[in-house]
């Protein structure tokens, strides 16, 4: 579903902050040096070329060709990054990878062998590094009045915009998962806070590009966007909270 705006995701999703892959490579040192990165769920690239550009080899894994075509003009004049059209699952690793990174992508992984296939495609020692961000309306009272218009005109969507704390990241998903996987140790945390205010063009098509919107009937779309469009002004008022969760492949 993301091919079908794979060019306005790559425009309006909010970028990662510079600190995070940083903080990736500083957790990983020593054991990243000398081996590739496996990227899960590459998308349109963002990631791919952060930590290419600070000379990490990646072997990026996207299953969307419309998002792999983005990805693969964005790294088209990186050296290190090969991209693999095809599904985490469907990848067989011929080594062992120094780092597996996955940019708000690891929740559409199997269930049921996300974990041991993490595990699997990692040297011992090597890094795992899970990340996301989250976006909310900075103004509570133009946070309520969206909430309002969600409930009116699209029932169906979930608006789960509350931050995960560092008290509370391992108590919820993927953390908890994380946390109770015997091949994972040393797990850490950081968090990150970012404000800015977006273009009402570009909040609006940042809502098009979250999957539950684009599972609404093309009706509800049409009236959610209109009533957004009413509610905002020039521009939307946003906090952006980046989780990045790391753990080390246990060795073996």
């Amino acid at each position: 579903m993301f091919g079908e705006v794979a060019d306005d995701y790559d425009r309006v999703r909010p970028a990662y902050p510079a600190a995070l892959f940083d903080d990736v490579l500083r957790y990983g040192q020593p054991d990243i040096g000398g081996r590739r990165a496996l990227e899960v769920g590459a998308g349109t690239g963002r990631a791919t070329e952060a930590f290419a550009r600070k000379g990490l080899p990646v072997v990026a894994v996207e299953p969307d060709d419309a998002m792999a075509d983005v990805l693969a003009r964005r790294v088209a004049r990186l050296s290190g990054v090969h991209v693999v059209r095809g599904s985490f699952e469907e990848f067989c690793p011929t080594e062992r990878f120094g780092l597996l990174f996955s940019a708000e992508a690891w929740h559409w992984t199997q269930p049921e062998t996300r974990w041991s296939l993490a595990a699997d495609a990692l040297g011992n020692g090597a890094t795992l590094a899970l990340f996301w961000n989250n976006e909310r309306i900075a103004e509570p009272d133009l946070r309520s009045s969206m909430l309002r218009v969600f409930e009116r005109h699209a029932r169906p969507v979930v608006i789960n915009d509350e931050p995960v704390t560092s008290e509370q990241v391992w108590q919820r998903w993927p953390g908890d998962e994380l946390s109770d996987c015997a091949a994972f140790e040393s797990l850490a945390s950081h968090h990150y806070r970012r404000r800015r205010n977006m273009p009402k063009a570009d909040y609006l098509g940042l809502t098009q590009t979250r999957s539950q919107f684009r599972m609404l009937s093309p009706s509800m779309q049409q009236d959610l966007l209109a009533a957004l469009t009413r509610l905002f002004s020039d521009e939307v008022p946003l906090v952006i909270d980046t989780t990045l969760l790391l753990a080390r492949r246990r060795k073996g």
